[in-house]
């Protein structure tokens, strides 16, 4: 996943970005796509010249999915997370699938959590204020998000 950990803008502002790594373009993806069904419906019509018809419908399902999951995958590239650490302002925005937000805070009173299942795993870092909880660092590794936590601290409370 892609992540600025902390670019300072012009104006001496902290902010982090993150969103997902999206690795192939629209043509390597349908470049790829009809490499695989060629290969795969290529496969499964000389099986079932052989008399083994019944790969052809598994490989209409397998192609099916393939499809169904970079369809999913595209629609993902253009999520994204800022956080802008400005003065005694605290700046949330973010898109996620259809959803996106901005939430303004003010600095004094933001909260930084990081909770982890096991220590170092499955980690889940918010950002509190006012009774109201934002989750940060969505595509982050846990070591990533917990690096986040401690420049967030300090960022904020240093």
């Amino acid at each position: 996943m892609n992540a600025n950990d902390g670019a300072r803008s012009p104006a001496g502002a902290f902010t982090f970005y993150s969103r997902p790594s999206c690795s192939l373009t629209c043509t390597q993806e349908r470049i790829t796509f009809w490499s695989l069904v060629i290969l795969c419906f290529g496969t499964a019509i000389a099986f079932a010249i052989q008399g083994y018809w019944l790969v052809l419908p598994f490989a209409g399902l397998e192609i099916g999915l393939l499809a169904w999951a970079l369809e999913s995958l595209r629609k993902r590239e253009n999520n994204y997370e800022i956080l802008t650490i400005d003065g005694d302002t605290v700046v949330l925005e973010w898109r996620l699938g259809k959803q996106s937000g901005r939430r303004e805070l003010n600095r004094q009173w933001v909260h930084v959590q990081c909770d982890c299942a096991t220590p170092g795993r499955n980690c889940h870092l918010c950002v509190k204020s006012h009774g109201l909880e934002t989750e940060v660092g969505h595509y982050l590794s846990d070591e990533a998000r917990l690096k986040l936590a401690v420049t967030l601290k300090n960022k904020l409370h240093g």
